[in-house]
């Protein structure tokens, strides 16, 4: 990702922002779940070493799915993130498909539409 990111910037691409939807996997096991907050602020303040963009907009999904036993430990990890240009949109309460994993195509597009009003509320919109 990084390779093609900077690949990307250098024929004069631009990033406006990183759109972050995972998590769901560490809901199960207590460990990944407690871990989740401090390996996502790595993640975010190491992507914005890697491609040189300290200000990168990064907004993170809030889980929706709701059938593993730690998800309010991840939750509550998403939405305690304090750092610059990172923002939460809150999936839950989106309807699920049977699998209760992801989300049906409706609520596929309502999220889109969320994820669309948080970046253009940031300010931040073609900085990177």
């Amino acid at each position: 990702m990084i390779d093609r990111t900077k690949a990307a910037l250098a024929s004069g691409g631009k990033i406006g922002a990183v759109l972050w939807y995972q998590g769901e996997s560490d809901t199960v096991k207590y460990e990944d779940a407690y871990s989740y907050g401090a390996r996502l602020k790595k993640l975010i303040n190491d992507l914005r070493v890697d491609l040189n963009l300290p200000h990168l907009l990064f907004i993170q999904v809030g889980l929706a799915s709701g059938e593993r036993p730690y998800i309010k430990i991840v939750r509550k990890a998403q939405k305690e993130i304090r750092l610059p240009n990172v923002k939460y949109v809150d999936a839950l309460g989106l309807k699920l498909e049977s699998d209760h994993l992801h989300l049906t195509t409706q609520s596929q597009v309502q999220l889109g539409i969320m994820l669309a009003d948080s970046y253009l509320d940031s300010g931040l919109n073609g900085i990177c």
